[in-house]
């Protein structure tokens, strides 16, 4: 399964993370009358901002081929989470119903936290399936 998610062209993997950061962006900027009224739990959409920065993290690792150069790794931090203070700086200055909260920006930043480190682990396991095959 891993092998096949690194034979995937750049180019799509590419296409795959600016689509899914157009969707961050799309959700987080949704004016907040238009988004479902669910109620879980109190907390519950840290763990969604924890989810969709992780996912963002991932992919962008796996786009940018961070295992050949490994200073993408941190080029890649400082995006996610840069890009998710930006993401709750404009729902602030929007004025649409939704809020800037420190708490989501802390939640975005542990999701690429995450993130990063799952794509690394994932990469570690390549190269120990890659050496017991030769």
């Amino acid at each position: 399964m891993i092998s096949i998610l690194f034979s995937i062209r750049q180019w799509l993997r590419i296409t795959l993370s600016v689509l899914y950061l157009g969707c961050i962006a799309f959700l987080s900027l949704l004016p907040s009358n238009d988004l479902p009224e669910i109620s879980l739990f109190p907390g519950a959409d840290k763990i969604v901002h924890t989810c969709m920065y992780l996912g963002l993290a991932w992919l962008a690792c796996w786009s940018m081929h961070s295992e050949l150069k490994p200073k993408w790794y941190y080029l890649i931090i400082l995006f996610s989470i840069g890009w998710g203070a930006m993401m709750e700086l404009f729902q602030f200055l929007m004025n649409m119903g939704r809020s800037y909260e420190f708490n989501d920006i802390v939640s975005n930043s542990i999701g690429t936290m995450i993130g990063v480190l799952i794509y690394m682990l994932m990469v570690q396991q390549k190269r120990k399936l890659d050496n017991s095959t030769i």
